[in-house]
């Protein structure tokens, strides 16, 4: 009964997550934890095999069916996170889970703080590091130099944890980089895919990956997450910014509870 609630339950992660174009992580981990009890870093790398699954699933969406995805800002960032990734699950086993899952929540609290506030740093233009892009119908300037640091960063916190890190990474790109917010979560689905399977696979070299359960799991989201991609062009962008903040503080409350648990 425990394994089909779980599926339940993230059947219903990866459908709502897949809308905002995330990986589901905040979520995924401690479903899994609360339900199944399995130690933590067995669940962290379960969890992000699940998040690989999902981000292939909504690329093909996202990509093929809605034309989000900026190719040339994924690949500029691709290699910083996928590099901080593995190196956040191989040397997680090294760090106190309890720790882990404190950073976990603070970073979500904090990231759903800046995207409700929305203040966008104003990029000047023709400044060194500054990129210009023409995407679609739309244009922007991305600051490389200001939000590679803190992508860094991130992606070495998230790897570590279990997640994907979508959740730190868009508010990150929008507020620091002037992303609009649809592109943002459409090229998310890339990068989730690039931290995911590097933090795959830094965890699985550690053996913390129960392989009977992510297959299960993995078909879950795949599933989920094909219905989900293709709701998201359909919702107001303002109600993509509230329930992606919602979900952030959600998860973030989930784990301080699971914390005192």
């Amino acid at each position: 009964m425990h394994l089909i609630l779980t599926v339940c339950i993230i059947f219903s992660i990866s459908l709502v997550f897949s809308m905002f174009g995330k990986g589901g992580g905040e979520f995924y981990l401690p479903t899994i934890i609360s339900i199944l009890g399995i130690p933590f870093y067995t669940a962290a790398g379960t969890s992000v095999f699940l998040i690989l699954m999902q981000s292939i699933s909504m690329m093909l969406v996202y990509h093929l069916r809605n034309k989000l995805i900026d190719w040339k800002l994924a690949f500029s960032l691709v290699a910083t996170i996928a590099s901080m990734s593995f190196l956040g699950g191989f040397f997680s086993y090294d760090i106190s889970a309890v720790l882990l899952k404190v950073l976990f929540a603070v970073f979500l609290l904090v990231s759903a703080y800046f995207m409700l506030r929305e203040k966008k740093v104003v990029v000047k233009k023709q400044r060194f590091g500054v990129w210009h892009r023409e995407f679609g119908d739309t244009s922007y300037d991305i600051h490389l130099l200001l939000v590679l640091p803190p992508v860094a960063a991130i992606s070495l916190v998230v790897g570590m944890i279990g997640i994907s890190g979508g959740g730190l990474i868009v508010p990150i790109i929008i507020l620091l980089g002037g992303v609009p917010l649809r592109v943002a979560m459409g090229t998310n689905t890339f990068l989730i895919f690039a931290s995911s399977s590097m933090s795959f696979f830094g965890h699985a070299l550690r053996g913390g990956v129960d392989w009977k359960l992510s297959m299960i799991f993995g078909l879950t989201v795949i599933a989920g997450s094909q219905v989900g991609s293709r709701v998201h062009t359909n919702i107001k962008e303002q109600h993509l910014k509230l329930g992606f903040v919602a979900i952030l503080v959600v998860a973030a409350l989930w784990m301080i509870v699971r914390l005192a648990v």
